[in-house]
């Protein structure tokens, strides 16, 4: 059976550049101290693209790993009536005993190792190798993702010149004002502006938007990646 990673690269590719528009018009707003234009949608449509690639993983598990091997002929007639919910297994729980994903202690070894680590991982809040993310976010995401379903719209509150934005010729950064450790101040390059500015978050978990929206991505590219070239 063909696995959906074209489909995983296609929805990560629409989230990156759905991300890069969105910081084109955080930047924008910035600037002209005003309230950027959509940021809740775009937000939303970051994240939910970029939780979506982890299903569609589960699934590509399940009739690649699980269906074809396994000897619960339950599974197998659950799945062939459309009852079966193939969730990618964020939690150990889905990985143990009667969970759909059980099955892969006998049908796929490694994978079930693989993915008992990631969870470990998530639980333990480790960081992603070879980067600075760090894994519990995925929980986040996921719940952020689940709350937005019932509420419909992700709210985003505004903190007035709650960062800093320093603008050069070919460059644009932004600095936060809270949680900086090691330095009380900073210094631009002739030329450069400056300029106070407010800071957008997610009502739901206070994650500063970009930050949130670049990790959601990113972090999701790396690891779905790495299970599909390791396992299909």
């Amino acid at each position: 059976m063909t696995s959906r990673k074209d489909d995983v690269a296609s929805k990560l590719s629409y989230a990156h550049d759905r991300f890069q528009s969105m910081m084109d018009e955080l930047f924008t707003a910035k600037r002209e101290a005003r309230d950027p234009n959509n940021l809740v949608h775009a937000a939303a449509d970051v994240l939910s693209n970029s939780r979506e690639c982890f299903d569609y993983l589960g699934q590509d598990i399940l009739e690649t790993h699980i269906l074809p091997l396994t000897k619960n002929n339950d599974l197998i007639t659950k799945y062939s009536q459309g009852k079966v919910r193939a969730y990618f297994p964020f939690y150990e729980s889905q990985l143990r005993k009667k969970a759909v994903y059980a099955d892969l202690r006998v049908t796929a070894p490694a994978l079930h190792k693989r993915l008992l680590g990631f969870a470990a991982d998530i639980k333990n809040n480790n960081k992603i190798p070879n980067t600075l993310l760090q894994s519990g976010l995925f929980d986040e995401l996921k719940d952020i993702v689940n709350h937005k379903k019932h509420d419909r719209l992700i709210a985003v509150i505004s903190e007035e010149e709650s960062e800093f934005l320093i603008e050069q010729p070919g460059m644009k950064m932004l600095i936060p004002r809270d949680g900086q450790k090691g330095w009380k101040s900073f210094s631009v390059s002739p030329g450069s502006q400056v300029s106070r500015v407010s800071e957008y978050r997610f009502e739901f978990n206070k994650r500063e938007v970009a930050e949130f929206c670049m990790f959601a991505h990113r972090a999701t590219e790396i690891v779905t990646r790495g299970f599909y070239d390791e396992f299909f």
